[in-house]
């Protein structure tokens, strides 16, 4: 009965690893994006396209992804396809004919980010860093608590209420 939490603690801290390194990962790529994308122009949607994505259960799912034309300072004309995912396809910018704005690097025009979706990004991944922190507190407390169990901390008080 004392080892009653060890295997949630342990679950909690691994979890608040893999949340942590997770918000780290893609707070790098955020950063390297920030480095290189530094030229904006204004785009639009020629088409949408989709592909299967699966969760940790192994669960598909499709999501829907713009494919944008835009032109750069060189004035050569670009196509590609952004990497964010939609549930809807009428989610993804410029579904209603607008102009989108779409930041590239000057030296890679076809690494390109919409600055709609980098705004959505950016605003998430803090989301991970405060879960992570927070099951990886719960982990702590969870496994000190199984330790205290099974070194007989808590013995005298048990004896003392029985």
């Amino acid at each position: 009965m004392s080892g009653l939490w060890l295997i949630p603690g342990l679950a909690c801290l691994f979890l608040g690893a893999v949340f942590l390194l997770l918000f780290r990962y893609l707070r790098s790529r955020q950063e390297e994006m920030d480095r290189t994308v530094k030229a904006q122009t204004w785009g639009k949607l020629t088409g949408t396209g989709s592909r299967t994505e699966y969760d940790y259960k192994n669960r598909s799912r499709i999501v829907h992804f713009g494919i944008y034309e835009y032109q750069a300072a060189d004035g050569r004309h670009y196509s590609a396809a952004s990497d964010f995912g939609y549930g809807n396809p009428d989610d993804v910018p410029g579904t209603g004919g607008n102009m989108v704005k779409i930041l590239y690097d000057p030296d890679k025009p076809t690494k390109f980010a919409v600055a709609e979706e980098r705004a959505i990004s950016v605003s998430v991944w803090p989301t991970f860093k405060k879960v992570g922190i927070i099951l990886m507190v719960i982990g702590v407390l969870l496994t000190a608590l199984t330790a205290a169990g099974l070194l007989g901390v808590f013995d005298p008080i048990l004896e003392s209420m029985f």
